[in-house]
């Protein structure tokens, strides 16, 4: 019996070689990569020394930084942070850039975990609206704080801010920039040359969805030498254990995999994109791995996600200002998306 990957199932709810469905759900509201991460990681999974574990492993993930730094075009690992998931270096840039009490500023929708952060730390959060179509407005740039969250492409929007405006952000922001990039595999630009240029930039991005590795809980963090001395100031000792240090370098060392899977996102989202718009959805052009899918018909919006859900089809729906008229799809197989654009189909007659 092959116990790692009985107990791995057990974990997941994901049996290998079948679709990433769980129990008959197709499921589309959490972002995850539809497609297998690469074989190389199935391959350092199988060759993984036993033995190894009983070691702690790299407090510092070296391979990893510097695998990462010769990536993006850096002269160093020093440049290079990584964490478990881009949700503590998240919680890391608050730790070491922000005191209690201080502004964070962050747009309106977005990535709730920013607000959760902050206020867990005693930061008053700063949310500031986009616009209609999801943009910065004049007055993000004009509002002092001590730390800035900028995704890019945004959540739940999937919008990009031009890079024009985030160089335009760093060089008038007196605090520092945090370049949320979860999403930036599947876009059309990215923004992780700005830490060269700018001393208060930090890029960030995540293995969990181009890399499809969700699972081990992995993120990588870009910015100058003395930003970087600081976020390792506020890292627990061993915060990435050894598996997750393994399979993310194997995966990153293909990269060619991962970028040939985000081509096959994107078709996904072009379908998922066009479809909906025909149903009469408006869609804002998405640069990341799903879509908002705006509706201002009957039923509701709240009404459709709990129908898809009757018919085991996950999607995200946020009770929330701007949002109530919204359902976020990620993108799945081409089987997963085509069974979302016709159940909506059916719902909305």
């Amino acid at each position: 019996m092959n116990y790692g990957r009985s107990i791995l199932s057990e974990v997941t709810g994901y049996v290998p070689g079948e679709q990433p469905r769980e129990g008959g759900v197709i499921k589309l509201n959490t972002n995850e990569n539809p497609f297998p991460p690469s074989p190389r990681v199935e391959e350092a999974l199988r060759e993984l020394a036993i033995e190894g574990l009983r070691r702690y492993p790299d407090p510092v993930s070296a391979g990893l930084r510097r695998a990462c730094a010769e990536r993006y075009g850096y002269p160093s690992k020093d440049w290079v942070i990584a964490g478990n998931g881009m949700d503590e270096l998240l919680a890391m840039a608050i730790r070491a850039f922000v005191d209690p009490g201080d502004d964070i500023l962050t747009p309106y929708p977005t990535y709730t975990l920013y607000e959760t952060l902050a206020m867990l730390h005693g930061a008053r959060p700063v949310l500031l609206d986009l616009d209609d179509s999801f943009q910065l407005t004049e007055s993000f740039f004009q509002t002092p704080a001590r730390l800035c969250f900028l995704p890019r492409p945004n959540a739940p929007s999937g919008v990009c801010t031009p890079r024009a405006e985030v160089e335009k952000l760093c060089e008038i922001f007196d605090g520092v920039v945090v370049i949320d990039e979860a999403y930036a595999d599947f876009a059309e630009d990215n923004c992780m040359d700005f830490p060269q240029r700018h001393e208060n930039a930090i890029v960030m991005r995540s293995f969990s969805k181009s890399f499809s590795l969700a699972g081990i809980r992995l993120g990588t963090a870009v910015a100058r030498p003395e930003l970087i001395a600081e976020l390792l100031k506020t890292k627990d000792s061993y915060n990435l254990n050894a598996v997750t240090q393994c399979l993310g370098l194997a995966a990153f060392t293909d990269y060619e995999h991962m970028q040939a899977n985000a081509d096959r996102v994107r078709e996904g989202r072009q379908y998922l994109t066009e479809s909906l718009r025909r149903l009469g959805f408006h869609v804002p052009p998405s640069q990341a791995n799903f879509v908002l899918a705006e509706w201002n018909g009957s039923p509701s919006a709240s009404i459709l996600f709990q129908e898809l859900k009757r018919r085991n089809i996950l999607v995200r729906y946020f009770p929330v200002r701007r949002l109530k008229h919204a359902l976020r799809i990620s993108v799945g197989a081409p089987e997963e998306n085509e069974a979302v654009v016709n159940a909506l189909g059916e719902l909305i007659g």
